[in-house]
């Protein structure tokens, strides 16, 4: 059956990379959200991401918080998700941060299921990402509370949300590849009786 597939995971993931592998099956469609920041170099709107949104807008759409960073907000459309499955499609999305997760999962009782992404880093690679974030326009201050929600997620599933403890995709430094990434995804999705085609469709335009 079709579900809402909340993809859950902090700053540098993997979440636009797991996102891009889903967009290769007929059976999910990635599900936008839209960000207040201006896009960084390099970046444009995606699949996932409507960059340059008035946080006045966001604030009026169904779903939305203020990130890590003060000033960021980013949000989600309710009528995104249900045009989705209303086509009979599973909707992929990230979700906006906990509290969203709980209401969504009371709005669409039975219907979501968060996956967490978890990335390994060694001490060098944490390193790296810390001066990717910098480079990015983060403060040290914005980096301490990056770092301070790291695990977050996962504490707070498996205190609250046990039956989802295992929905876990891991995303390690240099090692997974996209193949690493179907197997994961498919495996959810069986797991959790979300409809998958289980074969790599054309990909979109």
């Amino acid at each position: 059956m079709n579900k809402i597939i909340l993809l859950v995971g902090d700053s540098g993931s993997g979440k636009d990379f797991v996102l891009s592998v889903a967009n290769e099956y007929e059976s999910i469609e990635v599900v936008k959200r839209y960000i207040s920041r201006n896009p960084r170099n390099g970046e444009e709107n995606s699949i996932s991401s409507i960059f340059s949104t008035p946080i006045d807008e966001i604030k009026k759409l169904d779903y939305y918080y203020e990130g890590a960073e003060n000033g960021r907000w980013y949000g989600i459309r309710k009528t995104d998700l249900d045009k989705v499955l209303t086509i009979g499609k599973s909707p992929i999305v990230v979700c906006p941060n906990y509290q969203n997760m709980l209401k969504m999962l009371e709005d669409y009782q039975g219907n979501v299921v968060p996956y967490f992404i978890y990335r390994g880093y060694a001490d060098e690679e944490l390193e790296k990402w810390r001066e990717s974030l910098v480079s990015r326009g983060s403060s040290l201050e914005e980096i301490d509370a990056r770092e301070q929600k790291r695990d977050k997620y996962f504490r707070e599933l498996y205190v609250n949300h046990e039956e989802y403890s295992s929905n876990v995709i891991l995303n390690l430094y240099d090692l997974t590849t996209r193949e690493d990434i179907r197997l994961q995804l498919e495996g959810l999705c069986e797991k959790n009786d979300i409809d998958i085609d289980f074969i790599e469709k054309s990909r979109k335009r």
